[in-house]
């Protein structure tokens, strides 16, 4: 079985802190997974194995969820859980949840090998 958290999080333009946490430039990729374009409010919560990063994308659900398979093939398992899309790569070692923020997605991405 799987356990993971979820963080929520609010930002506007004016306020680039996360419950007292400060938002860091996105990456191009974590663990060499891809982050959507214009990535932005990106939380780096680990970088040290198990690893982990929150970050915002302009898109709905649907269309990061399109973004990963593109860039990653199908996941090995998907599913829909509470409101979020949960994808698993690599016998669930790198997982990526999508839930919908507002007017875009928040996107967890937890990776716990290589």
């Amino acid at each position: 079985m799987v356990c993971f958290a979820f963080i929520g999080f609010t930002a506007n333009a004016q306020d680039a802190t996360l419950d007292g946490y400060s938002a860091q430039s996105c990456p191009a990729q974590f663990h060499s997974l891809p982050l959507y374009p214009e990535a932005k409010l990106c939380q780096l919560f680990d970088d040290a194995l198990p690893a982990s990063l929150t970050y915002h994308a302009t898109t709905d659900q649907q269309s990061t969820r399109d973004f990963y398979t593109s860039e990653l093939g199908e996941a090995d398992s998907i599913q829909e859980l509470k409101g979020r899309i949960v994808l698993e790569y690599e016998n669930a070692n790198k997982i990526i949840v999508i839930s919908k923020d507002g007017a875009g997605t928040q996107v967890d991405v937890l990776v716990k090998s290589t």
